[in-house]
């Protein structure tokens, strides 16, 4: 399984497993937002961070995560706003090596 940061040619199988996430929670969202997240992830600059995992070549998971202060003790925590794995490949390992790779770039950014 390859846990890595979403690429340009992710798009289509990013769209259909975050549409599916939405579905889970039964949340209407709309191509238009997709888009907008996934600008998002694309943007070095923004504070919405992603990961997918893949296995064999195959989009299977997402996680998207975001830094946030901490005022009363003046540091910076992390958020994990969304993590999904395709119901077909659950039991793979994807949410653990998602939520453990999201834990290691926490740490690397402090």
């Amino acid at each position: 399984m390859d846990i890595r940061k979403p690429q340009a040619e992710d798009f289509a199988a990013w769209a259909t497993l975050y549409a599916g996430y939405a579905a889970f929670y039964g949340v209407t969202q709309t191509d238009e937002m997709r888009a907008r997240v996934w600008s998002w992830l694309q943007d070095g600059g923004h504070p919405v961070q992603g990961l997918v995992a893949a296995e064999g070549g195959r989009l299977i998971g997402l996680a998207h995560f975001r830094p946030f202060s901490r005022p009363l003790s003046a540091t910076t925590g992390g958020f994990l706003d969304d993590l999904f794995v395709d119901p077909v490949a659950r039991g793979s390992g994807a949410a653990a090596a998602l939520i453990a790779a999201v834990k290691a770039e926490g740490q690397a950014q402090g």
